[in-house]
Order: C-alpha cells, then sequence, then structure tokens
C-alpha cells in the first residue's frame, strides 16, 4: 500500500513542458487554454513503516499468495480482506496494476469491442490504455479547474457519443469530482459508471 504511489509520470498525452509549467492543448468545450502553474511532480511522501513493511515482504522471498500456506494468510490476501473491511465492500481482488484492474473491470461490466468509454483528460496513461486493452475506445471528457470532470462536458459527450455505454472517472492526485452529478448523468443517459480510485484511497 505504501508503495502503491511512488511516482507520478504523466500529466496527459497532449501536455508539453515549458518552463517548469505544464501547458496544455486549448480546450473547444471552454475555448481556453488551460495553465497548470505548480509542479504536479512533486514527489508523494513514503512513511518511514511503510518502507520497512515493504523491505521485510521482499526479505521473505514471498511476494504473491501462491508461495504462502494457506495462501489466505499472504500479504496479498490480508491486504485485500484491509481494504475490503475499509471500503465497506463485500470483495477485493489484489492485481499486479490499477491497469489490469479497469480493463478488468471493464470487461466484467460488459464492455464490448470497439465500445466507446467516456473518461476525464485529465489521468493516467495507464488508464486509456487500459481501455484499449479491454477492446474499448477512450474519449475524453474535459476536466474543469479543480482538475476533476466536467459534469457539463459529461452530459454534452453523453449525448454526442449515445451508444458510450460506460463512464469511467479517475480520481486523480487525490482529486475526487462531483460524483452524484455524475452518477445523476449516468443513470438519465443508461451508463454504467466505474471509478478508478487509485489516487483516492482515504481522501473522503
Amino acid at each position: 500500500m505504501a508503495l502503491s504511489k511512488i511516482s507520478f509520470t504523466a500529466f496527459m498525452a497532449m501536455a508539453s513542458v515549458t518552463n517548469g509549467m505544464v501547458v496544455s492543448d486549448p480546450t473547444k468545450t471552454f475555448g481556453v487554454r488551460t495553465m497548470v502553474k505548480r509542479d504536479i511532480k512533486t514527489p508523494d511522501p513514503i512513511p518511514l513503516e511503510g518502507i520497512q513493511e515493504a523491505v521485510s515482504v521482499m526479505e521473505t522471498g514471498r511476494l504473491y499468495r501462491y508461495n504462502v500456506m494457506p495462501g489466505e494468510k499472504s500479504v496479498v490476501s490480508k491486504c485485500e480482506e484491509e481494504i475490503a473491511a475499509y471500503t465497506g465492500h463485500k470483495y477485493c481482488v489484489g492485481l499486479n496494476s490499477c491497469g489490469s484492474a479497469i480493463m478488468l473491470m471493464m470487461k466484467c461490466t460488459g464492455l464490448e469491442q470497439g465500445g466507446e468509454v467516456l473518461s476525464n483528460a485529465f489521468t493516467f496513461g495507464a488508464v486509456p490504455s487500459a481501455i484499449e486493452h479491454a477492446g474499448g475506445k477512450a474519449v475524453y471528457v474535459e476536466s474543469n479547474y479543480e482538475h476533476v470532470m466536467c459534469v457539463e462536458d459529461l452530459e454534452k459527450k453523453l449525448v454526442m457519443y449515445p451508444n458510450a455505454k460506460h463512464v469511467l472517472v479517475s480520481h486523480m492526485r487525490g482529486k475526487v469530482g462531483d460524483m452524484k452529478a455524475i452518477a445523476d448523468a449516468c443513470k438519465r443517459h443508461d451508463a454504467i459508471l466505474l471509478e478508478d480510485c487509485a489516487h483516492s484511497l482515504g481522501v473522503l
């Protein structure tokens, strides 16, 4: 858990960096240039206890459930139980990466080959890659000045892409959007709402 946010390596595919300032392409939705003036690549602090725990697990050589008897006693299984309890979900499955988790989530919710998936433009590169890996096509929804999904643009995209049956919200850098408004929009347009919470565990 402590090592899940070691680094942040991408802003968005079309961003360019000039004099330490990230400048994205103009958005047709708002007709202005989006400017992020602070350094978004500032590393996240890793608590010492997290580092020690990670080293301890690596020293045992038992990094996954398949070389621990019984598997339920493995660090992975214990982590699944703790996250399920923490988030209030009945089940939790640990995978090798968030990208794999998103791909599996797409498959489990019926994404068809070539299916359009609406997702916020400000996200990690693995998110659209996972959509493509699942056989879908990423359609980007603009972000607002809070760096979260713009509900107004989501409404527009749901009308523009009536065949899109999945909306994937990525809570990038722990920034959570207006989930009630997003959920209401999905309900009106009969779209399945999915969340990428890799950056937002413990935020709410």
